[in-house]
């Protein structure tokens, strides 16, 4: 049977369809309104060999889930990734791109497998906006109060400063109220017992992992984990010549959790300073250690994850030079 290609250009109102044949042929065209009992009827038209792809976005968990079982296969891609295969930008046009980059093999697949792990996502997602509104309305609040040292904005700034500082108790009521729920949540997941055993990981910080993780197997090893999170950089090489060295795209949620799991786990006096310690005698300097201990609490969490162990500070200790 031949295998159709179809493009998915997803808004929250409407979406564009573009199906292509095995050849490269335009089958069909055609925009149908945001609604899953009509979108799925559109994919059962074209029979069951038929191969999805659309791009992450809002929607794109919620447009998984109804669509998986009706189709062959199903890719929700990385919309970087895309950006250099774009030209003009409509509906119509996203939509056939999408569908010629599905038949070629090109896309980027983004991961989703509609658990409960990746609904936690959402709760994940809402409650670091409330933190960064948060913090963005506190640094506004205190360049007020340095303007309104000035007589000739003084009241004005007294009224602005008022509604932003009854809005900023808002966010904090609004924060606790997330932490609350997502501490409820994370504890029903049975890897929230590992991962907050290691150090500087409390239960807000296990949320996120999970939530962005989903499944530890879906990383061949720890260095494609560390890419992930962010925590890599990668060397510029041209025509023989070296450009230096640049951080790949990655996830900023679980970069800032390792980064601040480290800089927490080395205020004490366990394995994690000693590893640090050890690190800075061999002659990297501050901030490469302190990048080192965040790789290794990444690959020490995604190991905990996968086989159901508490940390213990002798998988840290081991690996360490003997003191003479």
């Amino acid at each position: 049977m031949d295998t159709k290609y179809m493009g998915i250009d997803v808004h929250s109102s409407t979406c564009s369809f573009c199906v292509l044949d095995s050849q490269g042929i335009e089958l069909d065209h055609r925009t149908i309104v945001t609604n899953g009992r009509l979108m799925i009827q559109y994919l059962q038209s074209f029979g069951e060999n038929v191969m999805v792809a659309f791009e992450e976005c809002d929607l794109s968990s919620w447009l998984f889930d109804i669509l998986r079982n009706h189709v062959r296969s199903l890719i929700v891609c990385n919309p970087v990734a895309n950006a250099q295969y774009k030209r003009a930008k409509t509906d119509k046009l996203d939509a056939r791109n999408l569908a010629h980059l599905l038949r070629g093999n090109f896309l980027h697949p983004v991961f989703h497998d509609g658990s409960g792990r990746e609904k936690l996502r959402m709760l994940v997602s809402g409650y670091d906006d409330t933190v960064q509104e948060s913090t963005r309305l506190q640094n506004r609040i205190e360049a007020i109060r340095r303007r309104s040292r000035s007589p000739e904005v003084t009241t004005h700034a007294a009224f602005v400063l008022k509604q932003f500082t009854e809005r900023l108790r808002q966010l904090e009521r609004m924060k606790d109220e997330y932490q609350r729920e997502l501490e409820t949540q994370v504890k029903r997941f049975k890897e929230t017992k590992y991962l907050i055993s290691l150090p500087g990981i409390a239960y807000i910080q296990a949320a996120r992992i999970i939530a962005h993780v989903i499944d530890p197997n879906r990383f061949k090893n720890k260095y494609k984990f560390f890419a992930y999170c962010g925590l890599v950089r990668h060397r510029r090489q041209s025509g023989g010549r070296d450009y230096g060295t640049t951080r790949i795209f990655g996830n900023r949620s679980l970069k800032c959790v390792f980064k601040m799991a480290a800089h927490s786990a080395l205020r004490g006096s366990g394995s994690m300073r000693q590893y640090y310690d050890a690190l800075r005698q061999k002659g990297l300097n501050d901030n490469a250690a302190r990048n080192a201990v965040a790789r290794k609490l990444a690959a020490v969490a995604l190991s905990l994850w996968r086989k159901k162990q508490l940390f213990n500070e002798h998988m840290i200790l081991n690996g360490l030079p003997v003191k003479g």
